[in-house]
């Protein structure tokens, strides 16, 4: 649930953040609503197999011993989160990290867009931090969250074609895209990797950024080459000895999320034998890729279409009700009980906040 970080955090500066009025989180809860309903439509007309008493009998058939495998699980996807969270900063308690990762998720949960950034920022330089280490921890954090998402799609693309899977007209597309996207990546990992190609590129690419920057009204960069180096080697001299666990716990995470999704799968009645974990996988990697950028706040409505579509797909359609019912519940996990949560661990920081310095409390 990591958004991609903003322009004005890569350039040290805090976006700006306004209080929502009520009229807007209604709005904001409406969207949600309408987008998940549209969902369900779009599902109901597709698959004349989806029977809501199927599902409900599917999700309520899990064992106790299973719900707590799944709570379990769930447990270690956050620990994995607040792991790579203090990864980045230098001396940040894995605790601070789950509350920095907890907190912020909650707001981007309803809220799409970078809205989780000021807040994580503002957490991170309660806790002592510069706003240099905040920056950049900020920075890294989507940066290793999308980084993840734009590969696992080239690795299931792969798998396909080393397979030598049968692989649909539309099937075909989305390898073609995937690999794009792989190449996309390469390259710009291959331009980051020196200090001389950054700078190179950086002069590529500065007449059409400022070009761009002036049709929006907004002010173009001074030295965008120089400027581009000077981030590139702040970033490499901080995330030196970090990188490799940040690397690590963001796989990790992703590894939890796709274990819940599969558990899931599996709890409610689709086993191995209807739907194997490598084509799991790849309707996982696939998805992870279709949401690198929110439409709606917590891919309400995208992912579950994506999933229950793609794994219906994929284990036929007379599965369709259980896939549904794994589906709710990978995204209860996943996506609605962070808000709570979430919310929860917000009000606790403010809280310790107010109560350490009550001059500074955040508004």
């Amino acid at each position: 649930m990591t958004t991609e970080p903003d322009a004005a955090l890569l350039d040290g500066e805090l976006p700006p953040v306004t209080k929502p009025s009520i009229r807007k989180i209604l709005f904001r809860i409406a969207f949600i609503v309408a987008a998940l309903g549209i969902s369900g439509w779009i599902l109901v007309r597709t698959f004349d197999d989806l029977d809501l008493d199927e599902i409900l009998d599917a999700a309520r058939s899990l064992a106790d011993a299973e719900i707590i495998s799944l709570l379990s699980l769930w447990v270690l996807w956050i620990a994995a989160q607040g792991l790579l969270t203090a990864s980045l900063v230098p001396g940040l308690a894995v605790r601070h990290g789950i509350v920095a990762f907890l907190g912020p998720a909650s707001v981007t949960s309803v809220v799409p867009g970078p809205s989780d950034l000021p807040i994580r920022y503002r957490m991170l330089t309660s806790w002592g931090h510069t706003t240099g280490e905040a920056t950049l921890a900020v920075a890294a954090g989507g940066i290793f969250s999308i980084g993840i998402k734009l590969v696992l799609p080239v690795i299931a693309a792969v798998g396909l074609l080393v397979s030598d899977a049968p692989l649909s007209d539309t099937l075909q597309t989305v390898v073609t895209i995937c690999m794009i996207v792989g190449l996309g990546v390469v390259v710009l990992a291959f331009v980051l990797g020196s200090e001389k190609r950054t700078e190179q590129a950086g002069r590529l690419i500065e007449p059409v950024w400022s070009r761009v920057l002036r049709l929006l009204r907004k002010p173009t960069p001074e030295d965008l080459p120089t400027q581009m180096v000077a981030a590139r080697s702040k970033a490499v001299q901080t995330l030196r000895d970090r990188w490799l666990v940040a690397t690590w716990a963001t796989v990790l995470t992703s590894a939890t999320k796709f274990g819940l999704l599969l558990m899931c799968l599996r709890f409610t009645g689709v086993s191995e034998t209807e739907l194997p974990w490598t084509q799991v996988f790849v309707v996982f990697a696939l998805v992870q890729g279709l949401t690198v950028f929110p439409i709606t706040a917590g891919d309400a409505g995208v992912s579950e279409i994506a999933y229950i579509g793609m794994l219906t797909a994929a284990a036929g359609e007379q599965y369709v009700n259980q896939i549904t019912a794994a589906i709710l519940i990978f995204r209860i996990l996943t996506w609605l009980s962070i808000i709570p949560v979430g919310l929860g661990a917000l009000g606790l920081w403010k809280f310790q906040l107010r109560r350490r310095a009550p001059d500074v409390a955040p508004t």
